[in-house]
């Protein structure tokens, strides 16, 4: 059956796959030796079939040359202008957004570019002069968060600027037409809804879900029903529907039916309107866009009565929208809005095939049927989109199939409809409009309360060598039906893949490795342990979070890099003191993961107030040792009472059997340093956290001779963190120091006689180990990262 439908116009099949797969590869920057050495393979294991049908070599080497193009494209993305200060542009779109709006707009000394203004200045269709310039902003580098780069350029965005001189821009008094004032006026409209109505209109007709209380979206993620809150083709799809059967009965009841063409073909043709809508007040949005193309050519193939299958429509759209914005390749939505397409294309015809097998009559045949059928195409989709979804949000929704059997009524036939008819409604009667989408948000309130399924997949392995356990399993199916002949593929590559699972995950679990992350100006450490079938991850401080802030910046930095390195609980977490560079993120992390214990100092009730939290930590008041598998750590807490907070923290001492030692001092100062050594806790380390984040009042030279670190690691940033004091007296004593700043998140393996040193920023230049990782280095070393030996030898 798949044969069929991939081989059917067999020279435009292969061309576009060709296309789309090497615009893909370039995308990601995926380095051509990879290629080349992947194509050898392929050609080897189908060697015979090359020789049979030399045109597939073509194809293949299509690739090579659609990489190259693509190359050509994105090298440039980032350096079409120089950054300054005043800019004429052109406003293309407007959204709203965290207490404020987001303003797209074009340049053409720039290209396209945003910008996040505080007032609703700006309307599609204006040019302004403005006075824009680079925002002082910088990614924070941890584990599987894409790069800001990439997320600009997944967009169409060649840059994210700061708007200057707010009050001083000016706009040209004549405004070119814009199809985005449409919905321009819908966002308008949508400040005169309810809170809650608000968020839901401007999720389903705008596309934007900011507006949305977070605890809705993030219950919506954990059943698997996230993507009817995304502009989908299925919002189009729904409207093209009602429009569709609307325009086929009045058809029906003219003179339409005595030209002797079908009533259906007109009324396909007629409520392309309908679909037209959702894709202009969406705003284009990749998703709506792809489907609305797919529509069009599966219109004209019906009116021109030209026989094709649905893949190969889906082929047409797909490469027509790629060659006109070649960008949409990387765009997570247009991702999953074509491989979730695919698999109702498959899911249809396999499903069809099955059912001409077991012709059996019963009761209610139909309906148990469009059942079944609706769940294993579900099913199915579910299963073509797990490696993207497992990749970017770290876990999977095993009960997506069926709450969407449950759900997708509810969202078809209420909120989506009636959601674009008040938008409709908003240009013809305005008061009837708020009334209706306030009514459906009040329903909405009660159907988020409706206990679906919440059964998650949390894997316990980093979800990048979930990705190779993938490609291994399918690259070693190939081979073995190459040379064994099998049947039932389908089942051997699950049998293969949760092999290779399996062993991989042994390999991961025998590596212990520590991470300082890149949290900006604040601490955050993780410690992964080494062990036959499972890993332990222990914490020491949880990173930034304020709680005078709407914004949590533990759930959307910190939190999707734990989950992606495979972490579903915490044996133990250990927060220095309460500040809330240190413990603002310990609330969110015990909410979205099972944390075993916490430990702190003997700090009282009111110091802990401002980190919010339910439960506060086990205090530690006097000296305490904890011993596990393959370290120890000690922990020395500061006096009681206390003159200063920072001076009292609970520092922590690890060290590793094979020799590596680490101290976390907290924010402490050369005062309790002394301390410490008068009550001999102070020992020799390999590694030391810089204290209060490089601050000048954390080292002198009598403690760093006494502690004799081989490298001194600052988690901070801004001008004075690390202070130049401390790389003055860093730089005299000649000790190697990093900041999370420059390099990103920092990673350390013990060796046996030694350990290595490795930067986030330098595995990104490597794509094989930035896939292997913590493979290579742990187990296969690489050149850019450093080694040091223990003070042992």
């Amino acid at each position: 059956m798949v044969k069929e439908v991939i081989y059917e116009k067999v020279p435009f099949t292969f061309l576009s796959l060709s296309f789309i797969l090497g615009l893909f590869l370039s995308f990601y920057q995926v380095p051509f030796r990879i290629i080349i050495f992947l194509l050898f393979l392929l050609i080897v294991l189908l060697f015979k079939e090359i020789l049979q049908n030399k045109t597939f070599l073509i194809y293949l080497l299509g690739i090579v040359f659609f990489y190259q193009v693509g190359n050509f494209y994105f090298k440039g993305w980032f350096q079409k202008g120089k950054i300054k200060e005043e800019f004429w542009v052109e406003i293309k779109e407007v959204n709203p957004w965290y207490n404020g709006y987001l303003v797209l707009a074009f340049s053409k000394d720039l290209g396209n570019f945003r910008f996040k203004t505080e007032k609703l200045n700006f309307f599609p269709g204006q040019n302004c002069l403005l006075f824009l310039g680079s925002k002082k902003y910088q990614d924070y580098l941890n584990p599987f968060y894409s790069e800001r780069e990439l997320r600009l350029k997944a967009m169409g965005l060649v840059e994210d600027l700061g708007f200057l001189k707010k009050e001083e821009y000016v706009c040209a008094k004549e405004e070119e037409f814009n199809l985005n004032y449409f919905r321009f006026r819908l966002l308008k409209f949508s400040e005169k809804l309810e809170p809650l109505a608000r968020g839901l209109f401007q999720a389903l007709v705008l596309g934007v879900e900011v507006n949305l209380p977070q605890e809705y979206i993030e219950k919506l993620k954990t059943q698997g029903l996230y993507h009817h809150l995304a502009i989908s083709g299925f919002n189009l799809a729904v409207l093209y529907l009602i429009f569709y059967k609307i325009i086929k009965v009045i058809l029906s009841h003219t003179p339409f039916l005595k030209l002797g063409y079908p009533v259906q073909l007109f009324s396909y043709f007629l409520a392309l309107p309908g679909a037209f809508l959702v894709l202009l007040f969406s705003g284009f949005c990749p998703s709506a866009l792809r489907a609305f193309i797919l529509l069009i050519l599966f219109v004209f193939s019906k009116l021109l009565l030209v026989k094709t299958t649905s893949f190969i429509i889906l082929l047409w759209g797909v490469t027509l929208i790629l060659i006109f914005e070649p960008y949409l390749v990387g765009n997570l939505s247009f991702q999953l809005s074509v491989i979730s397409t695919l698999g109702i294309i498959l899911g249809n015809r396999i499903f069809n095939l099955w059912i001409e097998k077991f012709k059996i009559e019963i009761l209610f045949r139909d309906l148990i049927l469009k059942i079944l059928k609706a769940f294993f195409i579900s099913w199915l989709i579910s299963f073509l989109t797990f490696p993207f979804l497992i990749y970017y949000t770290g876990f999977f929704p095993i009960a997506m199939p069926i709450n969407n059997l449950i759900a997708t009524p509810i969202w078809s036939f209420l909120f989506i409809p009636i959601s674009i008819l008040g938008a409709i409604l908003s240009f013809l009667k305005e008061d009837i409009a708020i009334f209706l989408l306030n009514f459906v948000a009040h329903i909405f309130e009660l159907y988020i309360k409706i206990p679906f399924f919440e059964l998650n997949f949390y894997p316990n392995l980093s979800v990048n060598l979930i990705l190779f356990a993938i490609f291994l399993s399918l690259f070693l199916t190939l081979v073995f039906k190459k040379i064994f002949h099998l049947k039932h593929l389908y089942i051997f590559h699950f049998a293969l893949f949760f092999i290779c699972y399996f062993l991989i995950e042994l390999i991961y679990n025998s590596i212990f490795f520590i991470v300082v992350f890149d949290v900006g100006k604040a601490n955050a450490i993780l410690l992964k342990s080494n062990s036959l079938f499972r890993s332990s991850y222990f914490l020491f401080d949880t990173g930034p979070n304020f709680s005078n802030s709407s914004f949590n910046w533990t759930k959307i930095y910190l939190v999707p890099s734990l989950r992606k390195m495979g972490i579903r609980d915490f044996e133990l977490i250990i927060v220095s003191h309460p500040d809330l560079d240190h413990s603002g993120g310990l609330r969110t992390l015990k909410e979205e993961f099972w944390v075993k214990r916490v430990l702190s100092g003997p700090f009282e009730e009111r110091d802990w107030e401002k980190a919010n939290l339910l439960l506060l930590p086990e205090r530690i008041s006097n000296p305490y040792g904890l011993s596990f598998s393959s370290f120890e750590l000690f922990l020395f807490p500061g006096k009681v009472p206390y003159e200063e907070l920072n001076r009292e923290s609970l520092v922590v001492y690890v060290e590793h059997l094979s020799g590596l030692t680490f101290l976390l001092p907290g924010d402490i100062d050369v005062i309790r340093f002394y301390r410490m050594i008068e009550r001999g806790e102070l020992l020799r380390v390999e590694l030391l956290l810089a204290p209060h984040h490089g601050s000048y009042r954390g080292l002198d030279r009598e403690i760093l001779e006494r502690l004799g670190p081989q490298i001194v690691i600052v988690s901070g940033r801004g001008k004075y963190f690390p202070h130049p004091e401390t790389i003055k007296l860093l730089d005299s004593k000649g000790i190697f120091w990093v900041t999370t700043e420059k390099e990103g998140a920092l990673y350390f393996f013990p060796k046996r006689e030694y350990f290595l040193v490795c930067s986030e920023r330098e595995k990104r230049k490597n794509f094989i180990e930035n896939w292997l990782f913590p493979i290579i280095p742990a187990l296969i070393e690489v050149d850019h990262c450093f080694k040091f030996n223990y003070h042992k030898n």
